[in-house]
């Protein structure tokens, strides 16, 4: 195979993963004291949601949108969903599952060809567990608004499975090693040799939420299956 050709598989590879993935955040009015007015709502990212194709269900980590649970619009901002290319949309949280920090959001598009453009770029669900070592993938909005282009297109990353799968009393988890930070919670994580399946909800590292470091744990994809399938998408 030609270097071309190589270069031509690997960003069909990334974009699975990379499309898949939308900005999570909330639209909120600055007021401007100067003018002793409102500013332009400003978009305040939260973190990264991504679309599971099989069922329609746009999935994230609990912990990013907790803030906006039981709080007003104009305590918390208007929730929303969109970037990589998307028009921002309404957003709304359809389920919270804390035990294993998932949420489901319902994006409230204005027409149904909207939302079958959005779904059909999404992730499948793996159906095995990955081994030690395999290559993985996942795409995300690190530092927030920091890093933020005119388009709001996400950071692709890489790293590798770091340790067998984690079964604690409150949930399973999968152990990866690769470069997170905050921004990254709710990323999608996929196997490099199969970049449409999900394997992992990145939800925390060592620090505080992946705040920083090479380390985190991603949230088994068995439960975002159970949380799809309750949903009755």
């Amino acid at each position: 195979m030609s270097d071309q050709n190589i270069h031509a598989a690997a960003e069909v590879k990334k974009t699975y993963v990379y499309g898949a993935v939308r900005c999570v955040g909330a639209l909120k009015p600055v007021f401007d004291a100067q003018q002793n007015g409102f500013l332009p709502p400003e978009l305040r990212v939260a973190g990264t949601g991504f679309w599971v194709r099989d069922f329609g269900c746009f999935v994230t980590c609990a912990h990013v949108v907790d803030q906006y649970l039981g709080r007003s619009i104009d305590e918390s901002g208007m929730l929303v969903v969109g970037g990589n290319g998307q028009a921002y949309q309404r957003a709304t949280i359809e389920v919270v599952d804390y035990q294993h920090d998932l949420a489901l959001l319902n994006i409230q598009f204005t027409h149904k060809d909207d939302f079958k453009k959005e779904v059909i770029k999404g992730l499948s669900i793996a159906d095995r567990d990955p081994d030690i070592g395999q290559g993985i993938a996942y795409a995300g909005f690190p530092f927030g608004n920091k890093l933020l282009d005119a388009n709001h297109t996400p950071t692709y990353s890489e790293g590798v499975v770091g340790k067998e799968i984690l079964h604690t009393l409150r949930r399973t988890e999968i152990q990866f090693t690769g470069p997170v930070v905050g921004g990254y919670s709710g990323s999608p994580v996929v196997l490099r040799e199969s970049p449409d399946k999900l394997v992992g909800v990145l939800s925390n590292g060592p620090m505080d939420h992946g705040n920083t470091g090479n380390i985190f744990k991603g949230i088994h994809w068995k439960h975002v299956l159970a949380l799809c399938e309750v949903s009755g998408k």
